[in-house]
């Protein structure tokens, strides 16, 4: 079954084994250590962990790896140094001027795609983007994110123990 085939990959994860923790440190330092939120958070779905539990945790420790990625870029700090390396100034001038013209809608919006979502959080505080309303649009984006992670990864273990 296909269960029998996911269960080592979801089960050996590093922040697996220190559970709800894990699950916290993961999505607090998701910008830094590159090992997927979702695979954490169906891992404890299925080895029994509550639902409410893990969206509690991993919206909490989600927004507060926001905030940490915000602080970095509003600190102009040295990952925002390594990403101008690996990009030219055009785009980064581009990114600022999207910011600049959005704003919100692509907050919101990057913060559902894996990768992009600490790009903009670097940016919206490097451009100095408003704390609070960032910290609204950004919250809203990955409560509904974790939301559906945790929808979805309960129904995909629920289609796949049947």
């Amino acid at each position: 079954m296909l269960i029998d085939f996911l269960r080592p990959i979801l089960e050996n994860p590093f922040f697996v084994k220190y559970g709800l923790l894990g699950l916290f440190l993961n999505a607090v330092f998701a910008a830094i250590v590159p090992f997927p939120i979702v695979v954490t958070s169906t891992a404890l779905l299925l080895s029994g962990q509550s639902e409410i539990m893990v969206f509690t945790v991993l919206s909490i420790g989600s927004v507060l790896g926001g905030v940490v990625t915000y602080v970095i870029g509003y600190d102009g700090g040295k990952i925002y140094n390594i990403l101008r390396r690996t990009h030219s100034e055009d785009h980064h001038q581009k990114s600022f001027a999207w910011i600049n013209k959005y704003g919100w809608i692509i907050i919101f919006a990057l913060n559902w795609v894996p990768i992009l979502t600490e790009v903009v959080t670097i940016i919206a505080g490097l451009k100095k983007y408003n704390f609070k309303n960032f910290l609204i649009i950004m919250g809203t984006a990955r409560v509904a994110s974790a939301f559906a992670m945790v929808y979805f990864g309960n129904m995909f273990l629920q289609y796949i123990k049947t």
